[in-house]
């Protein structure tokens, strides 16, 4: 009987280990909602009254003032172990003209969303191993102990 609980207990364990989990990530964006935004009467502000702080926005403006927000929906699917994977990624770009007035509300989906990249940005600083970074402080310490003997 312990070994038939036992038996049960890992085919269960693997089994919801490989079950499918569907992860929604940023705004839920519609475009229907925002085509309630009237184009060159809403402002930033009556924007960001209705739909909230946007998921981006363009850090550069236009010669002319001209800048973006960016409201992002992402849908990934993930399998067990296995990295996720998009299913779904929908953007709205709501731009608005120096004045801070709208000019145009567009919908962009991507078939292809940008990738991730796993590489890491190289900091400058001590490299050492284990020891060093252990062990690595007690010279300043030992200093100012011997400096107080003389």
């Amino acid at each position: 009987m312990k070994i038939f609980l036992a038996f049960s207990f890992v085919v269960l364990l693997v089994f919801t280990a490989c079950e499918r989990i569907v992860i929604n990530r940023g705004y839920t964006v519609y475009l229907s909602d925002f085509s309630k935004i009237a184009i060159g009467k809403d402002t930033a502000q009556s924007v960001f009254s209705d739909f909230g702080s946007p998921t981006m926005r363009s850090s550069v403006r236009k010669k002319d003032g001209e800048y973006s927000w960016y409201y992002i929906s992402k849908k990934m699917e993930k399998n067990g172990f296995l990295d996720p994977k998009v299913i779904d990624q929908r953007t709205i770009v709501v731009t608005f003209g120096g004045d801070g007035i709208v000019r145009s509300v567009k919908e962009s989906t991507y078939e292809k969303p940008v990738p991730i990249v796993k590489e890491k940005t190289k900091t400058e600083g001590k490299t050492g191993g284990f020891v060093r970074e252990t062990f690595g402080g007690l010279g300043k310490y030992m200093k100012k102990y011997l400096d107080k003997g003389k």
